[in-house]
């Protein structure tokens, strides 16, 4: 029984080993160029949306110290 169970184990490994090694293969260059250029422009727009948001929140920093020391700069 031990024989079987390792021999099923042993073929169950070889077959997990031969599906990672498939190859995938892009038969056309220009939808992978496409697919770059879609997630060049995602990254573009993520950074645009990090900026504006770390501005905001410099701005709001700022009226929250002028709202916590009412104008007085010795508060």
């Amino acid at each position: 029984m031990l024989k079987s169970v390792l021999a099923a184990a042993a073929a169950m490994s070889f077959l997990t080993l031969g599906a990672c090694t498939q190859e995938t293969r892009i038969e056309d260059d220009s939808s992978a160029e496409q697919a770059l250029e879609d997630a060049g422009n995602d990254l573009e727009r993520a950074a645009d949306d990090a900026g504006d948001a770390i501005e905001e929140a410099g701005e709001d920093t700022g009226e929250a110290v002028e709202d916590a020391t009412d104008g007085n700069p010795r508060t």
